[in-house]
Formats: structure tokens, C-alpha cells, sequence
């Protein structure tokens, strides 16, 4: 019986482990995407041609549906318009919202496929990771927002129209690092006491 519990509490802990360690890796990878914006932006376009050439292949060469492949191109084809004005990114944009209906629509048909068809546990995950979830999740780490337009931004300087701005109104932010960000003020009003009162820290020095 301890034993169990042992082991239950072992694989919490490396759950937590792995979410913190994965957490800092998403915001290292947003600040050097931040930093060095250009290459990102041809980093990205090369992999989109490279998960279109996949897509081809799988549908020549193995036994996989040709509209889930034709709804993975097209999806490859409206993150490809992302970069027309990449790294900055609008919202509540058409195109944006566009791109996030292709992600999920992709997702939902590659999962009905793989209900109707038998294929090995490791071809489903590579599949679901190469054609399905790489672009996504790298265009998420990637592009940026104006700081007014984000849900937590401060709205009496956004514009009517919501576009975002580039000039001296309104600052571009990476959108993963602001989570980041919203993540931590929120902790911070939810657990005060993990923060030192400045006058408790003075109170302390003096009598030391």
C-alpha cells in the first residue's frame, strides 16, 4: 500500500518537474524568437515547405486519407499567409482566426482517421507531431502582438479598429512571454504572502 502511494506521489512530482522545466523552455525559446525575428521567419517558411513535401509524400506512398491530406495542406497554406506581416500578429484578424479553425479542424480529422484506421502507436505520434502540431505550436511560440490588443492590455489606448500599432501608441510583445507574464501577476495576487513586505524587511535590519 505505501508503496503505491509512493509511486503516485513520485509521478506527481515528475509531472510537476517536467511542466516547470517545459514552462522555461517555451520562454527561453520566446526570447530568442523575439530576438532574432528574421531568421525565425525563414526557419518557419522552410518547415511549412518541408511539412507540405511530408504531407505529399504520405499521401503517394502510405495508406492515408487523401482529405485529411488535402485539409493539412490547405492548413500549411494559411499559416504560410502568417508571414506576410510576421512577427506581428492581429487577434482579432480574419487570417488569424482562420489559422486557428485549420488547427483545430486538422487535429479533428487526422483523430477520426486514426478511429477508423489501425496504425502503430509511434506512426500516429509522428504524424500528429510533424504534420499537425509542429507549425502550430512554433507559430505560437513565435509571433507577437501589440500590447493593446491583448485581453490584459490596457484598453484606453487600443485603437477602434484593434489593428495592431508600431509606433510610439502602442508596443509589439511576444504573445507566449505575456502569458508568461499574465501567469505571474496572477500568482502574485493570489499568493501574497510568498512576497517580502518591504517594511517587514526594514523592520527586520533595523534590529539586526
Amino acid at each position: 500500500m505505501m508503496l503505491n502511494a509512493l509511486v503516485y506521489i513520485a509521478y506527481l512530482l515528475l509531472f510537476l518537474f517536467t511542466t516547470v522545466c517545459l514552462a522555461a523552455g517555451l520562454y527561453y525559446l520566446a526570447e530568442l524568437v523575439e530576438e532574432y525575428a528574421f531568421f525565425t521567419k525563414k526557419v518557419l517558411r522552410i518547415s511549412i515547405w518541408v511539412v507540405v513535401v511530408i504531407h505529399i509524400l504520405l499521401w503517394a506512398t502510405e495508406d492515408v486519407g487523401t482529405l485529411e491530406v488535402g485539409i493539412g495542406l490547405l492548413a500549411h497554406a494559411v499559416y504560410y499567409s502568417l508571414l506576410a506581416r510576421f512577427p506581428l500578429v492581429n487577434l482579432s484578424s480574419p487570417r488569424f482566426l482562420l489559422s486557428v479553425a485549420c488547427v483545430i479542424l486538422n487535429h479533428f480529422m487526422w483523430f477520426l482517421f486514426f478511429r477508423r484506421h489501425y496504425f502503430p502507436f509511434s506512426q500516429i505520434a509522428s504524424i500528429f507531431f510533424i504534420c499537425v502540431w509542429l507549425l502550430p505550436f512554433s507559430f505560437f511560440v513565435s509571433l507577437s502582438a501589440n500590447e493593446n490588443t491583448l485581453p490584459y492590455g490596457n484598453p484606453n489606448i487600443a485603437t477602434a479598429s484593434g489593428d495592431y500599432l508600431t509606433s510610439s501608441r502602442g508596443r509589439s510583445v511576444n504573445v507566449l512571454r505575456s502569458l508568461f507574464g499574465l501567469l505571474r501577476r496572477k500568482t502574485e495576487s493570489v499568493l501574497p504572502s510568498l512576497q517580502r513586505d518591504p517594511s517587514s524587511i526594514s523592520h527586520t535590519q533595523k534590529y539586526n
